[in-house]
């Protein structure tokens, strides 16, 4: 008897502690399976009730809050953190300090043992269908002094210009996406720079949202490998794949740097995702409700325009480049958001066709920077700055290009031919001859500046937002239409750009006499002359694909100086 009560008691005592660890594994209604080590429930503040259905992932795998709103599973063995796909109908919540969007946990991940992590939600008022979406390209600061220029220029013309737009009716419900290479190599920055994106707000009311990717001057090279050479960001700045949803548009931001060597200074690499991201990416879209009605941005930092990445150790085929696009193409639309080049371009992948019907369009943005904080445009010519899109539903419904401290209507310059086209040999030729000769201004180099003898006896406007599809330039003059531009096929370098760069910078490498992404149109001068030719007008018009919005940009003063180039240092 003794023994059978003893028997009885152990039975008992068993029972109680299974019931116990049962209640103890409950979250909001649901059991949490007890093999299953990361795991929080998603509350809407309003109701105070679980949300249904939002995508969680621990950065390799996703799962979906339950009818409680709890999601749980097992974390990967690399887990940094857990997120969530942030749901339209919710705002962005903010940190706290920083007011940089948070939707991840901040807690340290322990794969040994339970880690519990819950989210609370607001709901927006009603869901934004129409929103504005604006893209930083690098601000890439490497000192103090360019830290400095990004915070008393850059910020403060975005705010100045979303302010003074939203008196007008224009430029509301706005998010802001920095493209990548927040700092130069120089991880002592990231501070300082998180500082200045912290608090954004233009009315000085509501804050605006300021997301980040990751860049390749990003990945620390003071780590061993890639995978620990952005673990210091990720404390920073949060996950570097993640997704997030504002009305009909479905962001995908994701790491498309891919890390070779590091010798201490900075990384070599490659441009595309790895096997694994691309499974991610996979079942990220594949948790997109009505893919064939909705828009994508995906927001990377090497362009995929091409298929090559340009800007490492050596030029390779973008990872998984055809098996991204095809990705893409599931959506009424698609573009791709990127920055890296320090100069802009668009670019459109003809071969691959959205839902919508239109191919997927790739916007490379300019540098915030520019020339690396040198002056004030990049490379190319182009103004440094940002740009604005303004969504409606599905589509982008219009976009500028706006450069830092200049109107809205800054969209080109208009070239003498005559002036800028360069002889045979690349030489230029007129009044921006470059001041090198057989040893070089600074150096011993000698660079060739590509020069285009079509453009000779011609008025050259350089429209730095164009692409070949959606564009077109006229001539006008005494108002009436005297011809239409064509855009030039070659590789050409702009004259007035490089010689400020050489003859005003001292700079001295191939850099400086750019020839990619050439921007140039022309069109014969009436009498060969430009600078004899009055009353004249350039016209670009810009259609706006998706929506049919049509932007006209006019100009009708020659370019002949240095004016807006403007040297800081």
């Amino acid at each position: 008897n003794r023994m059978k009560n003893i028997l009885i008691t152990l039975s008992v005592s068993a029972m109680m502690l299974t019931q116990l660890s049962a209640c103890a594994m409950r979250v909001g209604g649901t059991r949490i399976d007890k093999k299953n080590n990361l795991y929080g429930v998603i509350t809407d503040s309003k109701t105070g009730k679980g949300i249904e259905g939002v995508p969680v992932t621990d950065g390799y795998k996703f799962t979906v809050t339950d009818k409680n709103g709890v999601y749980q599973m097992v974390a990967d063995s690399l887990c940094r953190t857990v997120y969530y796909t942030i749901p339209a109908g919710y705002k962005v919540a903010l940190a706290r300090d920083s007011k940089l969007p948070l939707f991840y946990s901040t807690a340290s991940i322990d794969l040994n043992k339970k880690n519990r992590n819950d989210f609370t939600l607001e709901p927006l008022a009603s869901e934004e269908k129409n929103f504005t979406f604006v893209a930083v390209g690098d601000p890439q600061c490497k000192t103090d002094h360019d830290v400095a220029r990004f915070r008393d220029e850059t910020v403060p013309d975005m705010k100045k210009f979303i302010a003074e737009s939203q008196r007008e009716g224009k430029y509301n419900d706005v998010y802001i996406m920095t493209m990548g290479d927040l700092v130069f190599n120089a991880i002592e920055q990231w501070d300082p720079m998180k500082d200045v994106l912290s608090g954004f707000t233009a009315d000085g009311k509501e804050y605006i949202p300021v997301f980040n990717m990751v860049g390749n001057h990003d990945h620390d090279a003071d780590m061993p490998d890639p995978y620990s050479s952005v673990s210091r960001y990720v404390e920073k700045f949060g996950p570097t794949d993640y997704s997030f949803d504002r009305g009909d548009v479905h962001f995908v931001v994701m790491d498309n740097v891919m890390p070779i060597e590091t010798n201490g200074k900075s990384w070599t690499y490659n441009g595309g995702i790895t096997d694994t991201q691309l499974k991610w990416l996979k079942e990220d879209l594949n948790l997109v409700k009505d893919k064939q009605d909705k828009m994508v941005f995906f927001c990377v930092h090497i362009p995929f325009r091409g298929g090559v990445e340009n800007g490492g150790a050596s030029v390779n085929r973008n990872m998984n480049y055809s098996e991204v696009l095809q990705l893409l193409t599931d959506f009424h639309e698609a573009h791709i958001m990127v920055g890296h080049t320090h100069y802009p371009q668009n670019w459109i992948h003809e071969n691959y066709v959205t839902k919508g019907g239109a191919p997927i369009y790739e916007h490379v943005h300019g540098a915030a920077c520019g020339a690396w904080w040198c002056c004030n445009m990049n490379p190319g010519g182009a103004p440094n700055g940002y740009s604005l899109y303004e969504i409606e539903g599905n589509h982008i419904a219009n976009w500028l290009a706006k450069g830092t401290g200049e109107p809205a209507s800054f969209q080109m310059r208009v070239y003498d031919g005559n002036q800028i086209y360069g002889g045979e040999d690349g030489s230029p030729k007129g009044k921006y001859r470059f001041t090198w000769t057989e040893g070089g201004v600074g150096g011993k180099a000698k660079i060739k500046a590509n020069g285009d003898p079509a453009l000779k006896n011609c008025f050259v406007a350089a429209i730095w937002n164009d692409d070949d599809t959606n564009w077109k330039v006229e001539l006008y003059i005494d108002g009436k239409k005297a011809g239409d531009f064509q855009r030039a096929s070659s590789s050409i370098t702009d004259i007035c750009v490089s010689s400020f760069f050489f003859n005003r910078l001292k700079k001295n490498t191939k850099t400086w006499a750019s020839t990619t992404a050439n921007h140039y149109w022309y069109v014969p001068a009436p009498g060969g002359d430009p600078s004899k030719v009055r009353n004249w007008e350039v016209r670009a018009t810009q259609t706006i694909p998706g929506s049919g919005q049509v932007n006209v940009y006019t100009c009708s003063s020659l370019h002949t100086d240095y004016a807006g180039f403007i040297n800081e240092d």
